[in-house]
């Protein structure tokens, strides 16, 4: 941790931006640099205060970084990597924040050079609010990181310092292995919680009690974001969306059968798992 004396964010959104804010809390000696697109971020993230100084120039935001953060949607960030590529110099740390990680970590290690080291990194908390002025510097204290690498792999572990440093726990594993969970546990739940809205009539908003205010809630996340999130996992989203069906068809099944006797074994069955998630 001491030989970082520059970090980059880019991508200084709610993810980004609490990150910045973190870093800068809990590693004071440490300048914070952010990336804005336009002069509309670069206002927006000015007035948040996220980061120490902020730059239309993406060379001048990461060329001399120890530490890049990107923290942009997974659809974006292959993209920024050939952008910032030219830019990063020798022994820079590069890690990234998004939500699928197979094509993020093996395009990573297609693009960048061998003296850059690249580690995949998905913390496992946020919102369905977007926007560098909603991060706070708390965000990630006593939260999950998971690290798609090998505990075994150095630059793995100096990212894992800054994880810690900013309140994270860390769990190691393969990018694949992150993919078929985070499908199951997040994906498949915002499709599902899409799908929930889109079946909704309108005119039946007006009576909607706070079961359906609680299941919906995430289908107010970015659309733009979760479409490239699902490309990205296409494949596992595909196949829990097939297994989701067979088990929302059980019920139909039992329904018209008039089986309440296994229909109650099956909600007693969820009851038993649910004490496991709450």
């Amino acid at each position: 941790m001491k030989n970082i004396k520059k970090v980059a964010i880019v991508g200084v959104g709610l993810m980004g931006g609490s990150l910045a804010m973190a870093i800068r809390r809990r590693l004071p000696k440490v300048k914070v640099w952010g990336y804005a697109r336009n002069p509309h971020s670069l206002r927006r993230i000015k007035k948040a205060k996220a980061v120490h100084k902020v730059d239309t120039d993406l060379e001048n935001v990461v060329h001399d970084a120890d530490v890049v953060v990107i923290g942009l949607p997974v659809g974006m960030i292959l993209g920024y990597l050939k952008k910032i590529k030219p830019f990063l110099k020798r022994g820079a740390l590069v890690f990234d924040l998004g939500s699928s990680k197979g094509t993020v970590v093996h395009g990573a290690a297609r693009i960048l050079p061998k003296s850059v080291h690249f580690v995949g990194c998905h913390p496992l908390c946020g919102s369905e609010k977007s926007g560098v002025e909603f991060s706070r510097s708390d965000l990630y204290r006593g939260t999950l990181c998971l690290i798609t690498a090998s505990n075994r792999d150095k630059a793995a572990w100096r990212v894992k310092k800054i994880w810690q440093a900013v309140g994270s726990k860390v769990i190691f594993m393969s990018p694949e292995r992150h993919d078929v969970l985070l499908s199951c546990i997040s994906h498949l739940p915002h499709f599902i919680s899409f799908s929930l809205t889109q079946l909704v009539p309108r005119q039946y908003l007006y009576f909607v009690p706070a079961s359906l205010k609680d299941l919906t809630r995430i289908s107010n996340s970015p659309a733009q974001l979760w479409a490239d999130i699902a490309f990205a996992n296409k494949k596992n989203i595909i196949k829990d969306i097939q297994k989701f069906i067979r088990i929302l068809s059980k019920y139909g099944t039992l329904l018209r059968k008039g089986d309440k006797k296994k229909i109650a074994a099956l909600l007693a069955r969820a009851n038993a798992k649910q004490k496991y998630i709450a």
